[in-house]
């Protein structure tokens, strides 16, 4: 518990310091977005990784979606102001569907077409897993405003994360999926949620200024989203057999540990900031 806490401690600095430098001295939030898009990169390549040690996979699969996921956003970054979210959510579906298509024509002549046809899958899904679910909150970023949104929304999804944990081993009693999930509990879920209403209704006025009962009903939604991105990440690792997604941080594991809860929780937080 005490190295999970310092750690947590840690990384709470280092996304408070990017925060600081982006609103206080680049007077932008430029910096924030391509720390973003890295951590996307090195997430997608955990996701392959874990893949990899389910299906057969050749040389180069990683390389391929980094240039897909870069193709795209190299020039969103350049020219993001006014760009509606739905362009570069489009083109990185697009360049998902050709990586996969690409490297299931480049591979199956090699192999087979039975044996590519899972890898060139695996790579479409890793980038749309990763890069098109950064993308949401990457277009919270560009907006006026949005690095406090987009603070907020972190915030109010690693609280889910944490409350449930807490919660859950101090009073968790029912589980809620064993052979997915052992650690999840009803009683930890319920924490999270609550977690995440409280500190919605307390973010509020960085959420668009929304009343915080408006913020307290999308922490709820968030922390659902951020339940359901842990359990599918769960879902994820239990099928590649491992129990962390990488050895990277003590009790964290790797950058899809630390991000499974953001990445749904961003499509859900545009909606709610967005919709319209």
């Amino acid at each position: 518990m005490k190295t999970r806490i310092l750690v947590g401690a840690a990384l709470i600095a280092a996304v408070l310091g990017i925060y600081l430098l982006d609103a206080h001295v680049l007077g932008n939030t430029i910096l924030s977005r391509a720390v973003l898009w890295a951590l996307a990169l090195l997430t997608l390549h955990e996701v392959l990784a874990l893949g990899a040690k389910r299906i057969e996979t050749g040389p180069g699969l990683f390389l391929l979606g980094g240039i897909a996921i870069t193709s795209v956003v190299a020039p969103y970054l350049a020219m993001s102001h006014g760009v509606p979210i739905a362009v570069p959510g489009t083109l990185l579906v697009l360049a998902a569907v050709v990586a996969g298509g690409v490297r299931l024509l480049g591979m199956a002549p090699l192999r087979s077409a039975a044996a590519a046809f899972p890898e060139a899958a695996l790579l479409g899904t890793g980038i749309l897993a990763t890069g098109g679910l950064v993308c949401f909150l990457d277009g919270i970023l560009a907006r006026p405003h949005g690095l406090h949104a987009a603070i907020a929304v972190i915030a109010i999804a690693k609280t889910a994360d944490m409350s449930g944990y807490f919660v859950g081993t101090l009073v968790g009693r029912r589980r809620i999926a064993p052979a997915i999930s052992p650690k999840k509990t009803w009683e930890g879920t319920i924490g999270s949620l609550l977690g995440a209403a409280g500190v919605g209704a307390l973010l509020a006025p960085a959420l668009n200024g929304v009343p915080p009962a408006f913020g307290a009903a999308a922490g709820v939604l968030l922390g659902l989203a951020a339940f359901l991105g842990g359990m599918l990440a769960s879902g994820l690792k239990r099928w590649a057999g491992v129990k962390d997604s990488a050895v990277l941080l003590p009790e964290f594991g790797g950058f899809l540990d630390l991000l499974d809860s953001i990445l749904l929780a961003a499509p859900v937080a545009a909606v709610c900031l967005h919709g319209a």
